[in-house]
């Protein structure tokens, strides 16, 4: 039996648990930090787990800027591994720099590209080399993206655009890829399992309604888990909000 592989590409708390999470779930990981390349894998690996290990994908942005360079990165990354395919890829990037609130009017042409069209486009790359890796073991991917995307926020706009515009891709994807046998869903937690504190009492914050306790990490990759189980093989396009009630969007 081959063994079951997962690609993590983020770079924050949230990939790190999602990481953690399909390691202690018995996957073999391949791990892509392209901010910070490897600086989170040897603390996954120690983890431990039922998986085979951890591989790190040294990538940094830029290879995310092209998907003939993400594609030769990954496949020798595979490749060397001694992997012919994916089971799961879950794709969590955000930037830290997208939660700092900023007025929509006081936007320069630069902080657009680097938070909401730059955002946009990496997703976008992984999208177009997900279908390839995935389709021979009929794959499962997963996109991560903080659940601004389906309502919007004030002064986090170039969050909100590049996430639900990742999301709408996403769900394009799961109707294209359906016949292939690939499952996509999305997973949309609040802005606090990114550790934004200081986003509290701002038109995002909707405490006084939700389930006890602050929502983590953990709680965006146990979200995560359920999707990619055996018992979710006829889930796809779907967006399963992880708030604690806060949203309850369709």
């Amino acid at each position: 039996m081959s063994r079951r592989v997962a690609l993590v590409v983020g770079a924050d708390d949230v990939g790190e648990a999602v990481a953690r999470r399909l390691v202690r779930d018995g996957y073999e990981l391949v791990w892509c930090d392209p901010v910070e390349p490897g600086s989170v894998a040897g603390r996954i690996a120690e983890g431990g787990g039922d998986g085979g290990g951890v591989v790190t994908l040294g990538a940094s942005l830029d290879v995310l800027d092209d998907p003939d360079d993400f594609r030769a990165a990954l496949g020798s990354t595979l490749r060397d591994a001694g992997h012919d395919g994916v089971d799961v890829l879950v794709y969590t990037l955000v930037s830290v720099e997208a939660f700092v609130p900023r007025p929509l009017a006081g936007l320069t042409g630069a902080e657009w590209q680097r938070l909401a069209e730059d955002p946009i486009r990496h997703g976008l790359t992984v999208l177009q080399v997900a279908h390839e890796v995935l389709a021979p073991r009929r794959g499962r991917f997963v996109l991560v993206v903080p659940a601004v995307a389906l309502e919007g926020a004030a002064e986090l706009v170039p969050l909100a655009t590049a996430a639900e515009t990742l999301r709408a891709l996403a769900k394009s994807a799961a109707r294209r890829w359906a016949t292939d046998g690939i499952t996509v869903n999305i997973v949309t937690p609040d802005v606090f399992a990114y550790g934004a504190e200081h986003l509290r009492g701002t038109d995002v914050d909707r405490g006084e309604a939700v389930l006890p306790g602050a929502g983590t990490a953990a709680d965006v990759a146990d979200a995560m888990s359920l999707l990619v189980a055996p018992a979710a093989g006829r889930l796809t396009g779907t967006t399963l909000v992880v708030d604690g009630g806060a949203l309850m969007a369709p």
